[in-house]
């Protein structure tokens, strides 16, 4: 499997992280917690655009030079609860299979000249289903079959209560797509990791105090062990890989993992977290559509794209540059910016 072009959505518009826990109904001190321990500073919103709207400007970017026959499967990774404009409905429901979520995809679809290819939503992992989606994707395209998916992901805040994640994340409206599949031009997936801790479901909001603090302690822990897991079935260690491509939780969180794997802080991406917040599962490919334009992702630089999704799911892939020497069979599994909204 191996990962092609990424295409992007991010809202010129943005509100101050002051604008986002004051609207959330948060004391002014909260606002100097998120900006000044967790990191944030400018969090985009949409004051015009729909979720279709951004899935479709995503997918349009990932899609450009494709012929859209090659897509045999559409893949929507997103968080539990859609998000509508403000004040109006959401647009996909509070589940994926509900009929305003499948008049999303359907008109995503055919504004992407994708109407022969089936599509479905994966969210029961939250913020982590966007890696999860990549990892499916693997196990419905094969070298025999032919043919490549798009993935999709991306959100928006329906209310401003919801643009808070209490003493976490600050939300916010971005999407992101891309082209995956065993014959795509792009980075092939060494190795993965996945693993759902199901007893922290109610790991925040205060219903299970105890079980919050739990998590607290468990969390660096958890993501280090899952991304060593990762390297490990791609045949390779901390010292094979050149960067670590989180989702935009927050610094605090990040530092915590860093100890735990033994590496460098500035080996974390964590460039977009000030101006993108934490845009759900889009978080990890934001951040390496802006690794990749950056030009510090050299050819053959192995790479791991870490998230975790409430809940609690922990996940991790590993990847490789395109244009390197690629990780053969006993190496690892092997398994194969300008217009509104661009990073």
């Amino acid at each position: 499997m191996r990962l092609g072009p990424v295409g992007t959505f991010v809202p010129h518009t943005a509100l101050t992280v002051a604008d986002v826990t004051a609207g959330a109904g948060l004391p002014d001190a909260k606002a100097r917690f998120y900006r000044d321990y967790l990191g944030f500073r400018d969090i985009p919103r949409s004051t015009g655009h729909s979720l279709a709207d951004m899935l479709t400007a995503a997918g349009r970017e990932a899609l450009h030079g494709m012929d859209p026959r090659d897509i045999r499967q559409v893949l929507y990774a997103r968080i539990g609860e859609e998000a509508g404009p403000a004040g109006g409905p959401a647009e996909g429901g509070p589940t994926e299979a509900g009929p305003a979520g499948a008049q999303l995809l359907d008109g995503v679809r055919t504004a992407l000249g994708l109407d022969h290819a089936p599509a479905f939503a994966v969210g029961q992992m939250n913020c982590a289903a966007g890696l999860f989606a990549l990892f499916l994707a693997g196990q419905l395209l094969t070298p025999e079959t032919g043919g490549s998916a798009l993935l999709l992901t991306g959100d928006r805040v329906a209310r401003p209560e919801r643009g808070v994640i209490p003493g976490i994340a600050v939300v916010a409206d971005a999407a992101a797509a891309c082209v995956v599949g065993p014959r795509v031009p792009g980075d092939p997936l060494l190795g993965s990791a996945f693993r759902t801790y199901g007893r922290f479901y109610r790991s925040l909001g205060g219903q299970d105090p105890d079980r919050e603090r739990e998590y607290t302690r468990f969390y660096a822990p958890a993501l280090a062990a899952v991304i060593q897991e990762a390297l490990e079935e791609a045949g390779t260690g901390l010292d094979g890989v050149r960067w670590i491509v989180p989702h935009n939780v927050n610094r605090l969180s990040w530092k915590g993992v860093a100890k735990e794997l033994g590496i460098p802080f500035s080996q974390i991406f964590l460039d977009n977290l000030p101006r993108l917040g934490h845009a759900n599962c889009a978080d990890p490919y934001l951040n390496l559509a802006s690794l990749r334009a950056s030009g510090r992702l050299a050819p053959g630089d192995r790479y791991v794209l870490a998230t975790v999704g409430l809940g609690a799911t922990f996940g991790a892939v590993v990847l490789q540059r395109e244009g390197g020497r690629e990780v053969g069979p006993e190496g690892g599994r092997g398994s194969e910016g300008g217009r509104d909204g661009e990073l």
